[in-house]
């Protein structure tokens, strides 16, 4: 019966007009749920339907601007079942786009605030949405030179909110990647967007289905599809949520009743069940909608034959796509704090050079994982003479405070802070100061600054202080002997920054370590006080390409330091009533030349399972019989984090100190579902070989009377929202009993 009564007011619709009437689209907001979308537009071009104008708001908009500049319903299907949504819809990038220089910082914090006009301030939203950019820019790549949304094939308008005045803010000019970010901004979630005057959000908090602007662009019959939903019934306020959520669609819910009065046919498909966060189930929402098309296609074939009678209807066209342009020149929009020099250098790409596409969101890449940057997104603009690559940067304020947490069994629990601050004293420079607030507190301070026409090179000055209990052991694993430890370390250096994921460099290191004893054993009461003072130049090569600081499937690390300490003082202070020869304890303080090389490699195998290899090898002429602290590796433990630290499973946290030492460990590492995995390891450690093919007379004694270890573990590991949550076991195969391990939160 409804059927029928639309086929009669369509028909009236269409022999009412003097001339063709015009078909305008309109597609709701509604998040995830707007993917259905899709099966409708699949409907009309099955019925030989095509829409003269097109508008949407939030997910309606993206879905109704990629087929206004000729995407297919089968592309926007392809497309929308592909995307990783979970990567997408995010704040984080692959690890192996920051900058090596900037690993150490990324990815491991809880919170952020910036200083702003002497200000601090939260971020506006949680999402700056640097991959959404990426993805819109890549996917408007057709309509870039484009202005007016109306020269589109399917003129097009979206809809967004102006968050100081509250109106809705139709968007039909300039960029339409930018539009479209706009329209979908959901307050808090994704940080606002900044248009003309306009400071805009989601446009469905004010016009979720817009209706009268498809009216206003000279739409004669509309159709309107409607994906969201009216105010919840009373039964389902039951929480403080639930009631927040509701009073900010009141508004909304209003006007969608007086829009949806002025349809003619209204397609509202069956989503009960999904949210507008059920992206992962794309492929079933698309399924939905595609059966809600099906329900109407008399009515849309109908609608189509009766409208051809009267004039041609507005065929479908593509765009031409170009995979690479004659760049004439570069332009940067939206900088204050770096300079237009500071950033073409950093993004590597020249004027007058033919460049892909992928080559262009590649060097943005780099670009941003520099993390001087909320957002970077791109346009070309075809000129007379070539095009202009068109550049649009957010910079992140010149303050920057990150604080965050951790706990874990070795190191017991803290609270990490830092500061980050950009152009102190000398341009297109970063200064990085972090302290862990801990048991075994730590200081950590790092300058960088870029310099050269690329940005190639680049001073790094750090500053460490670190403050410790190391625990000494009995060759049965017995704790006996504890000594406070300081560490100060003072290190200048150049690096090169051409790779994002390689450095090659020199540095010259200045360190004082200091021991006092704490809990002390029968022969070591006599010491007070031993210091070690030394100074070395070093010379390095650092590779880190993983995809994730935790748990990561693929990529690798590589760190080769060839080490020269010229410089060695150590000095030995004894209870007054004590009397020995400080030579009887052999310390040493020769000129000390050490080679270190440490390499990972993780593989993915499948979309479950990784496997990984680990080796580390030191190699030095210092004596393993020796008394240099300042030059030993220590050695054991599940997840050691200060300098000259390395983890061997089955030992105790620092068990060992070793002069020249080889470790090797593999591990297969199985995701049982999102952010949950198992992971099994074993490991080995040697202290003769293959170092006693160097030194014959090699004294491996600093393991015990068992200087080759094998051990091995199992962890279970969480990337919660909290933070990283890690549990292990491991056991070493000499000793009875297991070693326990239990970690929250991020590592300083």
């Amino acid at each position: 019966m409804v059927a029928f009564f639309l086929f009669l007011n369509i028909s009236d619709l269409v022999y009412s007009q003097e001339k063709r009437p015009k078909i305008g689209l309109v597609l709701s907001g509604g998040g995830a749920k707007g993917i259905a979308h899709i099966g409708i537009l699949k409907t009309m071009e099955e019925a030989g339907l095509t829409p003269d104008y097109i508008t949407g708001t939030s997910m309606g908009s993206i879905i109704g601007g990629l087929y206004s500049i000729g995407y297919s319903a089968e592309e926007l299907e392809e497309l929308v079942t592909s995307v990783d949504w979970n990567a997408v819809l995010t704040n984080q990038i692959p690890w192996d786009k920051v900058a090596i220089e900037e690993k150490d910082y990324y990815g491991r914090y809880l919170l952020n605030f910036f200083m702003q006009n002497k200000k601090l301030s939260l971020p506006k939203g949680v999402i700056d949405g640097q991959a959404l950019m990426e993805l819109f820019s890549r996917l408007t790549r057709p309509v870039h030179g484009i202005n007016d949304f109306n020269d589109f094939p399917i003129p097009y308008s979206c809809v967004a909110t102006d968050i100081v005045t509250g109106l809705p803010i139709t968007l039909n000019k300039g960029s339409l990647a930018m539009a479209m970010r706009a329209s979908m901004a959901i307050p808090s979630i994704f940080t606002p967007v900044k248009i003309d005057d306009h400071l805009l959000v989601d446009g469905g908090l004010v016009r979720n289905f817009p209706v009268q602007e498809a009216i206003d662009m000279g739409a004669d019959i509309i159709i309107g599809v409607f994906v969201s939903s009216d105010l919840a019934p009373e039964s389902e306020m039951t929480s403080a949520i639930a009631l927040l959520q509701q009073s900010a669609w009141v508004t909304s819910a209003f006007d969608t009743r007086e829009q949806m009065k002025k349809v003619d046919i209204l397609i509202e498909p069956d989503l009960k069940g999904y949210s507008t966060a059920s992206f992962t189930s794309a492929s079933d929402i698309l399924e939905r909608g595609n059966d809600a098309g099906q329900n109407y296609y008399d009515i849309l074939k109908n609608l189509a034959d009766s409208v051809k009678n009267l004039g041609n209807l507005n065929m479908p066209r593509k765009l031409d796509v170009r995979e690479s342009y004659p760049i004439t020149e570069i332009e940067v929009i939206g900088n204050q704090f770096f300079t237009s020099e500071f950033i073409i250098g950093k993004l590597r790409l020249h004027q007058n050079e033919e460049i892909s596409i992928s080559h262009i969101e590649e060097q943005i890449n780099v670009l941003y994982g520099t993390l001087y940057f909320e957002k970077i997104w791109y346009e070309i603009v075809g000129t007379n003479g070539g095009y202009v690559l068109r550049l649009h940067v957010n910079e992140k304020p010149k303050t920057e405070l990150k604080f965050s947490y951790h706990y874990d069994t070795e190191n017991k629990g803290g609270i990490l802070g830092n500061i980050t601050l950009r152009n102190m004293l000398l341009k297109g420079s970063r200064f990085v100061a972090e302290a862990d607030l801990a048991v075994n507190p730590g200081v950590w301070m790092d300058y960088f600054k870029y310099f050269g026409k690329g940005q190639n090179i680049a001073l790094r000055l750090n500053g460490i202080w670190n403050r410790s209990d190391l625990p000494l052991y009995d060759s049965l694993g017995n704790n006996v002997s504890l000594f406070k430890e300081r560490d100060v370390r003072l290190i200048a250096g150049i690096q090169t920054t051409k790779r994002q994921n390689n450095t090659l460099g020199a540095n010259i290191r200045w360190s004082n370590i200091s021991f006092k004893p704490k809990v002390a054993s029968e022969d070591i009461r006599t010491i007070e006080k031993l210091v070690y003072k030394s100074t070395s130049l070093n010379v390095f090569f650092k590779r880190n390409s993983l995809n994730r600081r935790y748990y990561p499937t693929k990529g690798s690390l590589v760190d080769v330091t060839l080490k020269s300490v010229f410089q060695v003082d150590g000095k030995l202070d004894l209870v007054d009533s004590v009397v020995i020869d400080p030579e009887e304890l052999n310390l040493s303080t020769k000129r000390i030349n050490a080679i270190h090389t440490s390499y990972t490699q993780y593989i993915p195998a499948g979309k479950k399972f990784a496997f990984s290899i680990e080796a580390t090898m030191n190699i030095s002429n210092l004596e393993s019989n020796t008394l240099n602290f300042s030059e030993y590796y220590y050695i054991g433990g599940f997840f050691p984090r200060r300098y000259n630290f390395s983890p061997y499973l089955g030992g105790n946290q620092r068990e060992y100190l070793a002069a020249n030492f080889f470790y090797t460990a593999a591990q297969v590492q199985y995701e049982v579902f999102r952010n949950l995995f198992l992971r099994g390891i074993v490991n080995y450690l040697d202290s003769e070989y293959p170092m006693k093919w160097v030194y014959t007379d090699l004294d491996p004694s600093i393991l015990g009377d068992r200087y080759r270890r094998f051990g091995y573990g199992f962890a279970a590991g969480f990337n919660s929202i909290l933070g990283p949550i890690n549990l292990a076991f491991a056991k070493d195969s000499h000793r009875k009993g297991w070693q326990t391990f239990f970690s929250l939160g991020f590592i300083f």
